[in-house]
Formats: C-alpha cells, sequence, structure tokens
C-alpha cells in the first residue's frame, strides 16, 4: 500500500489544484466588468490511480485545463443581429437628416411652393394685363425652383457625408479583419482546444465590432480558426491567419463616388451592391439606393412641372397678342429640351433636371411674353393663364415609370407622396431599430447567463475552493506529524 510519502504528493496535489482553481475564480471576479470576457473554469480531475497489491489507490488530483464557458450558437446570432441593428440605426440617422426638410409643411415646403406658383398663374387670370403680377409669376416659379433645388442639395450633401464614411469605414474594416486573422494564427496552437481563452475573447470582442461595420456569416474551422465571409457570400475577409483587405476607387457609374472592391488571388471583385448590413452596407444602402430614389422622384416632379406648363405655354399668346410658342421653362439637360425629354428609355433620363431647370431667360427680361391668352389678338383674354392655374389639379401630369407618358398627378399628389415616402421610410427604420437593439440585447443577455461571471456564483466556488485548500493543509499537517512520530519514536 502506498505510505507516507505518497500521502504527501497527494495533499501537495490537492493544495496546488485548489490554489489554481482560486487563481480562475479570482481572475473570473477581475473580469466581472469586462466587455466580451467569458468566465473560465478550472477542469479538475483525479489523477492516475497507483495499484498497489491488487488494489487502486488514488494519487491526487490534476488540473487538466482552464477552459473559457462559451455558446457558439449564441456568438454567431449575435455578430448576425448587430449588423442588422447597426444598419438600421445608421439608415434610420441618414434619412432623419433629409426627412426635415423634404416634410416641411411651411411656406417653404414643397408643396407649398408648388401651390404658390400655380396661384400665381390664377392671380394672373384676373388681370391679365398687370405687369406687376406677370413679374411675381416669375418670381414664384424660381423660388420653387431655389426651393426643390435646395432639396436636391441637402440629399445630396448627405450623399457624400455617407461617401465620406464609405472609406474610412473600409479602412476600420481592414483594421479588423487583420487583427481577427492574427489571434486566428494565435488560436491554432491550442494543445488543448478551447485553452486559448484571452486570445479567444479578444477575438469576440473584435468580430463584435466588426459586424457593427459590415454583415458578416462567420463559421468555427477545426482548429477553432474563424472563417469570415460578407454577409452576401461575395467575398472572404478572413481565412485562418489570412485576411482579405478591401480597397476603394471612384468609379464614374457611381456619380464619382467610391467603390468597394475585394482583392483575392489577384482578382479584384466589386462587392460595392453587394454589403447589405452594419454601418458599411447602410451608407452604400443610402448613398446609392435610398436617397437617390428620392432625388429621382424629386426630378419626374421638376421634369412632369416643366413639361407641361411648356406644352400648354406654347399654345398660348403673350401680352402682344401676337407673340406664341414661347416656352416658360427651359433646362440644360442634353435630352431634355424644353424640360421633357423627347426620347424616355427609363425615368433616369430625367436625372439632374431639378439642378438644369430654370426660368425661360427671355420671360425673365420680358414678362410680357407669359402667354395668358388663348386667342390670338385677344389682348386682355385670360383663357390660357385659367388652363396653366387648373394644371395643378391635372392628373396624368408626371411621368414615374420613364415611358415618355404622364402616369401620376395632380403635383400635389406627387409632391405628398414624396413627402410621405421619406417619413414612412423614417418611421419604419426607426421601429426595425428598436426592435433590432431588444434583440440584440436580450441575446447578449442570454449569451452573460452562460457566459458572464455571476458574482454570488463565484463567491460560493471561493469558499468551496478555500475548504478544500484548507483541509488538505490539514492532511499535509497530519501525515507530516506521522512522519514526524516515524522518525522520532520508531527511528531510535
Amino acid at each position: 500500500m502506498p505510505g507516507l510519502n505518497a500521502g504527501l504528493f497527494v495533499g501537495l496535489s490537492g493544495l496546488q489544484a485548489q490554489q489554481s482553481a482560486l487563481n480562475v475564480v479570482g481572475n473570473n471576479i477581475a473580469n466581472v466588468n469586462t466587455p466580451s470576457y467569458s468566465r473560465q473554469r478550472a477542469d479538475l480531475s483525479a489523477s492516475q490511480a497507483l495499484n498497489a497489491g491488487g488494489v487502486y489507490f488514488g494519487t491526487g488530483v490534476s488540473l487538466n485545463d482552464v477552459q473559457g464557458i462559451r455558446n457558439q450558437f449564441l456568438d454567431l446570432q449575435i455578430y448576425r443581429e448587430t449588423a442588422r441593428e447597426s444598419g438600421a440605426s445608421d439608415r434610420y440617422a441618414g434619412l432623419s437628416a433629409v426627412a426635415s426638410t423634404l416634410g416641411d409643411s411651411t411656406s417653404t415646403g414643397l408643396a407649398a411652393q408648388i401651390q404658390s406658383f400655380f396661384q400665381g398663374f390664377q392671380n394672373l387670370a384676373a388681370q391679365p394685363e398687370n405687369a406687376s403680377l406677370r413679374t411675381n409669376l416669375i418670381g414664384q416659379a424660381q423660388a420653387m425652383i431655389t426651393g426643390m433645388q435646395s432639396q436636391y442639395r441637402v440629399i445630396d450633401g448627405q450623399r457624400n457625408t455617407a461617401d465620406l464614411s464609405v472609406k474610412n469605414l473600409v479602412n476600420e474594416v481592414n483594421t479588423l479583419t487583420g487583427q481577427i486573422a492574427q489571434l486566428n494564427e494565435t488560436i491554432g496552437t491550442e494543445i488543448t482546444p478551447g485553452s486559448r481563452n484571452d486570445a479567444r475573447d479578444q477575438r469576440t470582442a473584435l468580430t463584435n465590432q466588426l459586424s457593427q461595420l459590415v454583415g458578416i456569416n462567420v463559421t468555427e474551422g477545426s482548429h477553432g480558426e474563424y472563417q469570415i465571409t460578407l454577409d452576401s457570400g461575395a467575398a472572404a475577409l478572413v481565412s485562418g491567419n489570412t485576411s482579405y483587405q478591401l480597397s476603394t476607387s471612384p468609379d464614374p457609374a457611381l456619380d464619382g463616388h467610391l467603390r468597394v472592391d475585394s482583392t483575392m488571388g489577384g482578382t479584384v471583385v466589386d462587392v460595392t451592391s453587394k454589403i447589405g448590413e452594419g454601418s458599411l452596407g447602410a451608407q452604400l444602402d443610402l448613398r446609392d439606393n435610398l436617397l437617390p430614389a428620392y432625388q429621382r422622384q424629386l426630378d419626374q416632379l421638376a421634369a412632369g412641372i416643366a413639361g407641361q406648363v411648356n406644352l400648354l405655354h406654347r399654345t398660348g399668346y403673350a401680352a402682344d397678342g401676337v407673340t406664341t410658342g414661347t416656352d416658360f421653362f427651359q433646362t440644360s439637360v442634353a435630352n431634355g429640351a424644353n424640360g421633357l425629354p423627347t426620347i424616355i428609355t427609363a425615368a433616369s433620363d430625367y436625372k439632374g433636371m431639378v439642378n438644369a431647370l430654370s426660368v425661360n431667360a427671355a420671360v425673365v427680361a420680358n414678362p410680357g411674353l407669359i402667354a395668358a391668352a388663348g386667342v390670338a389678338g385677344a389682348v386682355g383674354d385670360n383663357t390660357n393663364a385659367n388652363a396653366l392655374a387648373n394644371l395643378q389639379f391635372a392628373s396624368g401630369t408626371v411621368d414615374t415609370n420613364g415611358d415618355g407618358t404622364g402616369d401620376s398627378g395632380p403635383y400635389s399628389s406627387v409632391a405628398a407622396s414624396l413627402v410621405g415616402d421619406v417619413g414612412t421610410k423614417v418611421q419604419s427604420l426607426n421601429a426595425q431599430s428598436t426592435t433590432q437593439q431588444n434583440l440584440v440585447t436580450a441575446l447578449k443577455s442570454q449569451r452573460d447567463s452562460i457566459s458572464g461571471v455571476d458574482l454570488n456564483e463565484e463567491a460560493a466556488s471561493m469558499m468551496t475552493l478555500q475548504q478544500g485548500y484548507q483541509a488538505s493543509g490539514r492532511f499535509l499537517t497530519v501525515i507530516n506529524q506521522l512522519m514526524d512520530q516515524l522518525v522520532n519514536n520508531f527511528g531510535r
């Protein structure tokens, strides 16, 4: 049977194991408020038994490893939902910046300015020979155009802001993927799977940050390494200890804004439209889809007003009763003569109409050219002025699908639809952002219940380990006393 020396080793193993486990508990307590820290647990097991005379005697306890308590499935869910929450939040912030301008209900609002312009024709119809009313009408038309251009510039400014963010976000993505690849290499040296707890916690924190920037898919390889791709699967970001960098470059097809490319094995792939979530996905979506859609509606509305007013204005007669065929508006758009493109292949043909639109310079110089009369030689006639005033209530005056035929109207409805679309989208994104925030919070709470540090639980473990340490120490004291008695009393 084992002797007293064997008992010393048993007691010593107990002291060492309980002390190591106490250090693990202390580390948990110290990191109770550390983000992304996973609670650690000392993995203790009985040492290999010793066979003495056909009887197996225990030889103490061994500390096999220190394991982090994690739930990989929850981590992957959090990465995915965090990207969606960040994307919705950034989209909401971007559209909110322009919603107040487009939705202005005062005299400077879009609908009010359009109404004021057509009211100018109504006023002129009452006194067609009044020169000051003609001048006022020109001023109201210019104010309407200026208002549209101002709103257009607000949207352009937000698009440029989004574009500036793209480069910075891509740089941040590259920094994070590089660091994650380095941690993959460190984790790949684990002797026991899951033993590089600090490196895994750091990687979790960095991947959380990455998911805020861009939508990602994450899988864990057989050696614990993360494989990370864009959420669309269009490009890899991290594979083992290698990170694949994104790059940006101006693209004429994107109005000179930055495109995002991925380079793998010498192959460059345009992934601009493949980045859907996270802050980067939100900024690209705002810049290339959401905001341009509202600019397109403004261009269509401007083209509808200019085109229909010009068509009707040409049929009337100026104050002299003779001059006819004059356009009220002019535009510098190449394929948009007289405010209405002659060849329509898509709604994009109206692009730039707002900024290209102005009141005919000849009419500005001579307000008498405003064609208020509908009959030649009938000085003081108001037939055409009334027709132009009533145009604001006509349907089918705005082409929204690019087929060259008006399919929407009246103008007030188109303007209200534009404002309503922005407001509805902002509300939807706000609700989506709130829902995603609640979902991410719930998932993190669930993860914390598994991986987080519970001080009450750690206190209970500490007391148990303390008692184990004290008992091992007492056991060593007894063995020491027995050895002393054996040596001093029987060794004479």
